[in-house]
């Protein structure tokens, strides 16, 4: 064989090598850069074992099960927390400040540190007597759930609650959150035992918004920076002209339709740095 031929083929393969290198290197510390989730429950469930275990999520978070460390875990640790139950009992403590056991704390820390708490309505207790208990009863109880919807927890069904993390509130979980109550709750309660029911008014269609857009003053933009931008539903990013676009993070992008465009950053436009 042609040795010039061979050196060139040596040449190649080496450079196929030193890019596959590179891109593992690159996947490995975006991973060990993902973002940690803390499922937590009071007992032992199957439901949160879904969430545990889904796909996409573990794509852009860790997954931790609070149950699995007998709750030894420290909430500075955790973007947010994902909450699969949430008992009378520990909801009447924690609105009331008392943290007494290893579930109740985690919940309370988040709380005071202002983590992202993500509630399942399966698991809340309460509403298992939307239509059993007296009126008076609930309504009392039922402010002890908006104290904690007030304070930032949403409230969703566990169907949505993978698109919930990975993309934010909608319409949808935000008016669930704040009336915190089904539509067979409001018929049979004529919504006594709602928070906040109003009758339902027709839609009125707002005119189309722009793009919401961020920009990033950053040389290097990972997977975890698109994951916080599109949380807050942004559709326009902004970078430098030379700044260094990871693949995961152009993944990221191209599944959420997020346009990117490269441009000098002026500072009235600069972000801080994620």
């Amino acid at each position: 064989m042609d040795t010039e031929l061979l050196n060139e083929i040596c040449k190649r393969v080496q450079e196929k090598l030193k890019e596959a290198q590179a891109k593992a290197n690159t996947t490995e510390e975006e991973k060990e850069a993902l973002p940690s989730l803390l499922v937590l429950t009071e007992d032992h469930g199957t439901i949160c074992h879904e969430t545990l275990e889904h796909t996409e999520l573990a794509g852009y978070y860790c997954m931790e099960c609070a149950m699995l460390t007998d709750y030894q875990c420290c909430m500075k640790d955790y973007e947010g927390v994902v909450l699969y139950t949430l008992s009378n009992e520990a909801l009447g403590k924690v609105a009331h400040g008392i943290l007494d056991n290893g579930f109740t704390r985690l919940l309370g820390q988040a709380l005071l540190e202002g983590k992202k708490i993500y509630a399942a309505r399966e698991g809340i207790e309460l509403y298992r007597y939307a239509n059993t208990a007296p009126k008076a009863f609930y309504q009392r109880l039922e402010e002890n759930l908006q104290l904690l919807t007030d304070s930032g927890m949403v409230i969703a069904p566990h169907e949505h609650m993978a698109d919930l993390i990975l993309h934010g509130a909608g319409k949808e979980e935000k008016q669930e959150s704040k009336q915190e109550c089904s539509e067979n709750t409001c018929e049979s309660r004529e919504c006594g035992g709602s928070l906040a029911c109003e009758p339902v008014k027709e839609a009125v269609k707002d005119p189309e918004p722009e793009l919401k857009e961020a920009a990033l003053d950053k040389k290097i933009i990972t997977e975890k920076d698109m994951i916080a931008l599109g949380n807050q539903r942004i559709k326009r990013v902004l970078i430098q002209e030379k700044a260094i676009l990871s693949d995961l993070a152009k993944e990221y992008a191209k599944k959420h339709k997020m346009l990117i465009e490269r441009r000098e950053i002026s500072s009235g436009k600069r972000e801080q740095r994620l």
